[in-house]
């Protein structure tokens, strides 16, 4: 078995792969505490033969046989979920991409990785600013019919704005709508000269969003979210040491 740890800002997460299969999967907090976070994997998911390790804390797996760019291990990951994915979506905690990929493997790439607007983090500043959990405030938004227009992309400025949108009496699910629809607005403008093409794959923690997935869904078209989509990355490096272990 190959074990495939994504190490992310916000979260760890660890893939099993036996026989081109799925054996098990593990997530926790990274919380400014990776190495930690690594080592729980590692008590979780047993019995592997080889480690393949991705994301930004990928050299803190001292012991990893193979370390991969999370850009690597998602395209190998998304060609497993579904061969004909022509475009990956990710939002993490701490940055977003757009990937282009063609049989399993990246051709061109974006990242947004100085600015939250656009990233999970984002989300989070703003549903603690109006006290609610993400689960909540992702319900609330599928639940708008009339989105605020949210101009700020900036943590800060937004709040401000916001606030002022619940002063006016603005509804809290037009509120959190309108900010998911800001996200996508930002994610749709670092694309540049990549052209967002279908199949289009939805992953990272923000897929798990149902605000966000509705807010994709009406600036790119029909998406595809994967049962677990936090967990491509840890996947793709998995398949990657194996194939590379065959």
């Amino acid at each position: 078995m190959v074990l495939g740890i994504d190490i992310g800002a916000n979260y760890t997460k660890g893939v099993l792969i036996s026989s081109g299969r799925i054996a098990g999967k593990a997530i926790v907090k990274t919380a400014f505490q990776p190495k930690r976070a690594i080592a729980t994997i590692k008590e979780i998911l047993t019995g592997y033969e080889k480690i393949v390790a991705t994301g930004y804390g990928r050299e803190l797996v001292t012991d990893a046989d193979l370390t991969v760019t999370e850009i690597t291990a998602f395209a190998r990951g998304a060609y497993f979920l579904n061969p004909e994915v022509k475009t990956i979506i990710d939002i993490g905690g701490q940055d977003s991409k757009v990937i282009k990929v063609k049989g399993g493997k990246p051709e061109r790439f974006v990242m947004n990785d100085r600015c939250a607007a656009g990233t999970g983090n984002f989300i989070e500043k703003i549903a603690q600013a109006l006290n609610l959990s993400l689960k909540e405030f992702g319900n609330l938004a599928v639940a708008s019919h009339q989105p605020a227009l949210i101009d700020s992309l900036c943590v800060v400025m937004a709040e401000t704005e916001i606030l002022s949108l619940v002063a006016e009496g603005r509804r809290i699910e037009d509120i959190t709508a309108g900010v998911c629809n800001a996200v996508m607005r930002r994610i749709l403008g670092i694309t540049g000269t990549i052209e967002v093409e279908p199949p289009i794959l939805f992953a990272g923690g923000g897929a798990l969003n149902p605000g966000l997935v509705k807010a994709a869904k009406q600036i790119f078209g029909e998406i595809i979210v994967p049962e677990s989509p936090q967990f491509l990355g840890a996947l793709g490096a998995a398949l990657i040491g194996e194939k590379k272990h065959q």
